[in-house]
């Protein structure tokens, strides 16, 4: 055996531990969009309060709100690791508001992901997507 195939060999596992590594910690950092299920509750007749539920220390928001003459979507994510890590089984509330461009009248409203939400009758702590 050559000098250079064992040094080859013998730097083999340690550069696939690295490259492992690496890919652990990018996947770590890196984060994408999830669209969540939401509660709401009406402020007045323009303003909404929105409601999520996810993993304490996400980022969340509202990215945008639909809205149509018969229904408004409301687009509520959260950023989500690459590599999801195991988290305390408990939940954080992540509350918006929302102003709608119209009044929301008799429009449906529906999350992202075209479920139903679910109206509240009182504000957020009380009220959270139960789906």
């Amino acid at each position: 055996m050559t000098a250079t195939r064992r040094l080859r060999k013998a730097l083999g596992l340690p550069i696939a531990l690295l490259v492992l590594a690496a890919v652990v910690y990018v996947g770590l950092l890196f984060r994408w969009p999830v669209e969540k299920t939401l509660a709401y509750w009406l402020i007045d007749g323009q303003r909404l309060g929105v409601v999520v539920l996810d993993a304490p220390d996400l980022a969340c928001d509202v990215a945008r709100v639909d809205e149509t003459s018969d229904a408004v979507r409301i687009h509520a994510q959260c950023q989500e690791r690459v590599i999801p890590v195991p988290q305390p089984a408990m939940v954080q509330q992540y509350v918006f508001e929302v102003a709608l461009h119209e009044p929301l009248g008799a429009r449906t409203v529906f999350d992202g992901l075209g479920n139903l939400a679910e109206l509240c009758n009182v504000p957020a702590p009380d009220c959270f997507p139960t789906k």
